[in-house]
């Protein structure tokens, strides 16, 4: 199993403002997606200085957290995590690879073109996260 980076969280939410929180969904879709029990799992997960998510799929989980300060996530896909860790060390380049798959959204031919180069392993770290998260969008 892989793991991925720590990053940085925000403050913890008065219990007040809890009842009117509005929850945001994850960029990715992922099976076995968290996101429907956020209200229960938020409840449920004591508020500490790090949230350690050993299967973090699409984020909903760490990304609605407001109760940690860090975060330790891991998947067994090494591409999600090379995702994850290229968001959080160099989130420019990620977006401006990923625009130039974006631009061409509806196109067949470059859809075969970013897969088949993501299947070849032809693609360095950053280009590689793109393209996964193109590819699962």
């Amino acid at each position: 199993m892989r793991y991925g980076s720590v990053c940085s969280g925000a403050a913890a939410m008065p219990i007040e403002e809890h009842a009117l929180r509005s929850w945001q969904r994850p960029f990715l879709k992922w099976a076995g997606g968290k996101y429907s029990l956020l209200p229960e799992l938020d409840r449920l997960i004591p508020a500490g200085k790090r949230l350690i998510e050993p299967f973090v799929g699409g984020g909903s989980v760490f990304l609605n957290s407001d109760k940690h300060e860090y975060f330790l996530l891991a998947d067994i896909n090494a591409d999600l995590i090379n995702l994850y860790q290229m968001l959080a060390v160099v989130p420019d380049s990620v977006i401006a690879e990923a625009m130039k798959a974006f631009r061409h959204l509806n196109d067949a031919e470059n859809y075969t073109v970013i897969r088949e180069a993501f299947n070849a392993w032809q693609l360095n770290a950053i280009e590689r996260a793109a393209a996964f998260l193109y590819l699962n969008r």
